[in-house]
């Protein structure tokens, strides 16, 4: 055989294998700041899309909501080859805030979690924890006409008071 043959066939192996390992990838993995990982295998046809601040993964068997802010990284896993028997259904509650007649409400929060009021300056103007349901209500009534920021463990946000 001669050498221009033999680097043909051996370039179509390389490609072919290059083709195979394209093809073997088989789940998407979620990775979790936490370090947990999910996995989706490609049999149940995973479909990535966001909402607001939160990434839904829906396959032909569930649905999963990760808020986007605990989310490390998602991945194609071409190592994985186990088997899915049962996704357990994820209903994190998401952190969120409004305002009523005066009162900040934040819910949806870790229990016990801290959350910081700051002028604009970066004055520390108070501090709050968020109570066994992941909830508070702060009166902006002693507040001065101004821009404040709000900080938790999980976002930040800035308000004017007018």
């Amino acid at each position: 055989m001669n050498k221009k043959r033999m680097l043909t066939i051996m370039a179509i192996l390389i490609l072919s294998g290059i083709g195979l390992t394209a093809y073997a990838q088989n789940a998407v993995a979620i990775h979790q700041k936490d370090g947990k990982v999910a996995m989706f295998a490609f049999t149940e046809k995973p479909v990535v899309t966001y909402s607001g601040s939160n990434l839904l993964l829906t396959t032909t068997k569930t649905t999963v909501q990760y808020p986007i802010y605990l989310l490390k990284k998602l991945v194609f896993d071409v190592e994985w080859t186990g088997s899915v028997s049962h996704i357990e259904d994820i209903q994190m509650p998401e952190e969120q805030f409004y305002f009523n007649n005066g009162t900040l409400v934040i819910s949806g929060g870790q229990p016990g979690a801290p959350v910081t009021l700051y002028s604009i300056k970066g004055t520390k103007v108070g501090q709050w924890r968020l109570d066994s349901n992941g909830r508070a209500e702060i009166s902006l009534q002693m507040l001065g006409r101004d821009i404040y920021i709000v900080k938790t463990n999980r976002f930040s946000f800035k308000f004017q008071k007018p």
